[in-house]
């Protein structure tokens, strides 16, 4: 079939206006083509369990179709022990499932699908060998990083990636990193596999920033640090809060500003007084969409010195550091997951031991005194964006699924 005629129903376990990579990929992907995409997601927060916020007012200006289920999942933050209540939570997954099918369904009759794209999947790692059972659809997988990179939490988990990956028509991987993961560890075919890196946003993110934008943010006068994103231990937060003693003894008057909430947040700013730096590191909360690009225009440098965890969490790609490239912001990175693909080391920014305080702390102060060489990655990062575009990305997506499409076993 012609790549323009292909319809694709993505389904994930969350969706924007929650803030968050996937959902981004998704709805720039979806923006670039309204009409041949069609998200099913939830109302819900699956980690609050909340519906979200403004959702509604998002479905209605979005320019393609949007379907919300009430919970696509159980919610994380529902506990649950003891012989009733994980009995009652087997019920509950059952009816979810069988809801989440029969919402499939539907969507793939009523508006004509030929690709399911199953995205953000870790939860939903059952549905590709069951839609398989079922319909006579072919079925891609996005991965995004974390989803074979983390350990997974059971033996029954794991056995369900792996029959995913199977029952897949194919894979989408955002990075080299997340391509070695699926050929070394689960042995996916490389010819199943597309390697899409992340795209930006080139109107939003235009290297642009009005000249209102300094004062409307009351943004600080000296050398800024912008870092942004959940507020989790891979992340790096932490360890840029340590490093600030350090950095604001050789620039007294650098700012740290931190933007995203998580569950690390209470720890953060209990460490960033304890080190008596309350007024050099600023906690941004949620920051609004249409902000985030004067917040890394402005700023001198974007740092997210992130690191694999224990368990193998880490960052699939890092669609902040582009975006940051876009406005012309040299990026500090951490080495871990496939952070080499949206910075270039030396070029666009620097990569660094995301666990290595002083690797972190000499990186910051060379980026925020040597003005030469901040600038030099400056233009090369405006340079890179420019090529990163959606419109060549979601062209490479839709060729790969009509291929699978094409397909017959």
């Amino acid at each position: 079939m012609p790549a323009e005629n292909l319809r694709c129903l993505i389904v994930t376990t969350h969706y924007c206006p929650l803030v968050g990579g996937a959902q981004t990929v998704y709805d720039a992907l979806a923006r670039c083509r309204p009409a041949q995409f069609h998200i099913l997601t939830s109302c819900r927060d699956y980690l609050t369990g909340a519906l979200v916020d403004g959702f509604v007012a998002f479905d209605a200006a979005a320019p393609y179709k949007i379907t919300r289920l009430d919970r696509v999942r159980p919610d994380l933050a529902v506990g649950h022990s003891g012989a009733l209540a994980r009995g009652f939570s087997a019920v509950k997954w059952w009816w979810l499932n069988r809801r989440m099918i029969s919402q499939i369904k539907t969507i793939c009759r009523t508006e004509e699908i030929d690709v399911i794209c199953i995205g953000a999947g870790e939860a939903f790692m059952w549905l590709p060998p069951a839609l398989k059972r079922c319909m006579n659809q072919k079925i891609v997988i996005f991965t995004h990083g974390e989803e074979v990179s983390q350990v997974a939490h059971s033996m029954k988990a794991e056995q369900n990636r792996r029959h995913a990956l199977a029952a897949a028509d194919g894979v989408i991987a955002v990075s080299n990193y997340t391509t070695r993961l699926l050929v070394e560890k689960y042995s996916v075919p490389e010819d199943k596999i597309l390697l899409s890196t992340n795209g930006v946003d080139l109107e939003k993110f235009s290297g642009v920033v009005a000249e209102s934008a300094r004062e409307k943010l009351r943004f600080p006068k000296g050398p800024t640090v912008f870092s942004c994103g959940r507020l989790v231990a891979r992340k790096g937060f932490d360890q840029l809060i340590e490093a600030w003693p350090e950095v604001v003894s050789e620039i007294q008057d650098a700012t740290l500003l931190i933007g995203g909430t998580g569950p690390m947040e209470a720890q953060l700013k209990e460490r960033a007084e304890a080190l008596g730096l309350a007024e050099n590191i600023w906690f941004l909360g949620d920051i609004k969409p249409e902000d985030m690009s004067a917040y890394y225009g402005l700023s001198s440098v974007f740092a997210m010195p992130n690191r694999t965890l224990f368990d193998g969490d880490t960052e699939g790609f890092g669609l902040v550091f582009l975006e940051a490239s876009a406005m012309g912001t040299p990026s500090i990175a951490g080495c871990a997951g496939g952070t080499a693909d949206a910075v270039l080391e030396g070029e666009t920014g620097l990569r660094i031991d995301g666990t290595d305080g002083q690797e972190i702390t000499k990186a910051l102060i060379n980026l925020l005194t040597n003005h030469e060489l901040r600038g030099a990655m400056s233009q090369a990062a405006l340079k890179f964006a420019r090529g990163q575009g959606w419109s060549n990305k979601v062209s490479g997506i839709i060729d790969f699924m009509a291929a699978a499409k094409a397909k017959h076993y």
